[in-house]
């Protein structure tokens, strides 16, 4: 569909800059081609806030409501109002006059930039916003919606009623009309030798009994430890294992890797140890992505982020992303430092609970608020985080329902660019119950039942990036540097 935009006079700049990357958002996200001014008259619909009786066009045009008002960085967002149509319903930022539309692109907008996250002033003792004080957390939403999302098919639909005859399941353009998933693995823990893996399998024993309250999984990794110490195998050494399983299945992946112990939080290796360079270069001979999992705290200091790249570019290898150790980020940091190194993505947006943070089931350039504009790199939204399904106070036998319900919620929105996060010590038990493990197999054993496509970030990013591209949200070139050879196809 060929779409104009027209603003009201009357709007500033930075109305207009913000309610553009929405739209172009949106066109990215659906395959729709946005037009310049002087291209308006080809337009198949033109999106308007005019009033009905301003400037009546022969083209058929989709007057939205004009509702949004930029307000201060510390001011927070408004509070939601339901709002229903048929048989969808969601919550609005700002409500409309009786039987107007919506102002969908001030929504999108809001959702998908975290406006809201930049007026929360507490901390939790990692760190970072709690999901408590979040937007969604405040006023009790389901962040299983993928709210930007809905937001965008309702906007769609609308479009579609402007053209009689056009149908209104939408058509995303993506080839096989596949759904991407991206899968990635933080590689915090890595075997430390004999005793040092005995004492770990203590403790996370002591955690299952005390914090979990699962007596019989500590019981089995009390068994596990007593194994190991009479010459069994080592049940944390998982990361080869995962990696000759996921080369099996055809999926890609991408591990992360963390290159500086500054605080005690961060990684039990150390990076030029030969044993972990031997892994990596294994995992991308496996034809997998090694990356950035950028430290405890690389974002306190300027450059911090920057340096951990240059780390692992100076021992051979070329990360093109990263993701916040802990999650350990707050929006304001984040975006420059990843700017500042000149990564293609980041992955770290998500809680540490299974949700669509930004509303979002798709990758979009965070918006930079300091500037104006769409950053210069592709966010890949954090979906699921497997400490998280452990974490919910849900049982065990519903872990995977969770998952498929959320997984399901992306695909009917969407085409995905959502990521999972499985620790490579979540396999074996040796760490979390072998229920974990088992979902993410299961996961995989129905991707071509449910039309998913498993894959590394960096392909996911090399195969879509031209959507963003061609609709003014990336700039030209990026990805260029990358060759086509070094990005391999999964299912």
């Amino acid at each position: 569909m060929r779409l104009y935009l027209e603003f009201l006079p009357e709007y500033n700049e930075v109305h207009k800059t913000r309610i553009g990357y929405a739209f172009s958002l949106f066109c990215a996200i659906y395959g729709h081609q946005s037009l310049a001014a002087d291209e308006a008259e080809s337009a198949d619909v033109r999106i308007v806030y005019s009033p009905e009786d301003r400037n009546p066009r022969p083209k058929p045009a989709l007057r939205l409501s004009n509702l949004y008002r930029a307000r201060p960085i510390q001011e927070p967002a408004p509070a939601p109002r339901k709002f229903s149509r048929e048989s969808e319903s969601t919550a609005l930022f700002y409500s409309p006059a009786p039987g107007a539309e919506p102002d969908w692109l001030a929504e999108i907008f809001e959702w998908v930039s975290c406006a809201d996250e930049y007026s929360i002033q507490r901390r939790d003792p990692i760190g970072r916003i709690d999901f408590r004080d979040s937007y969604a957390g405040r006023h009790h939403l389901d962040v299983g919606v993928p709210y930007a999302a809905v937001a965008m098919r309702f906007l769609h639909e609308a479009l579609c009623k402007c053209l009689p005859g056009v149908s209104r399941a939408p058509e995303f353009g993506i080839a096989g009309g596949t759904h991407f998933i991206v899968n990635t693995h933080d590689v915090d823990i890595l075997p430390a030798g004999y005793f040092g893996s005995l004492q770990r399998l203590g403790k996370y024993a002591l955690i299952s009994l005390l914090v979990f309250r699962s007596a019989k999984h500590a019981a089995a990794q009390a068994g596990m430890a007593l194994a190991m110490a009479t010459g069994g195998v080592n049940p944390l050494d998982q990361t080869p294992k995962l990696l000759q399983r996921e080369s099996c299945e055809g999926v890609g992946a991408s591990y992360y890797f963390i290159p500086r112990h500054a605080h005690r939080r961060d990684a039990n290796y150390g990076i030029n140890d030969e044993p972990v360079k031997s892994l990596m270069r294994s995992i991308e001979r496996q034809g997998m992505e090694v990356a950035l999992h950028g430290s405890y705290t690389s974002l306190d200091q300027p450059g911090g982020l920057d340096s951990e790249f240059q780390i692992l570019r100076e021992l051979g290898f070329q990360p093109r992303g990263n993701r916040q150790h802990w999650l350990r980020f707050t929006l304001d940091r984040l975006i420059p430092a990843v700017e500042e190194t000149g990564a293609l993505y980041d992955t770290s947006l998500g809680w540490d609970c299974i949700g669509f943070r930004a509303g979002a089931c798709f990758a979009f350039p965070p918006y930079n608020f300091a500037h104006e504009r769409a950053a210069t790199f592709l966010e890949i939204p954090l979906a699921i985080i497997e400490q998280g399904l452990v974490t919910s106070g849900r049982p065990e036998g519903k872990w995977y329902e969770d998952c498929a319900r959320l997984l399901s919620s992306s695909r009917r929105y969407g085409w995905g660019g959502i990521s999972l996060l499985w620790h490579p010590t979540a396999f074996g038990a040796g760490q979390l119950s072998p229920e974990i493990e088992r979902i993410f197999w299961k996961l995989i054993e129905n991707k071509r039942e449910c039309n998913d496509t498993w894959t590394s970030a960096l392909d996911f990013v090399q195969s879509i990036s031209e959507r963003y591209i061609n609709a003014g949200l990336l700039p030209q070139g990026y990805g260029s540097e990358i060759p086509k050879e070094a990005v391999l196809s999964h299912g």
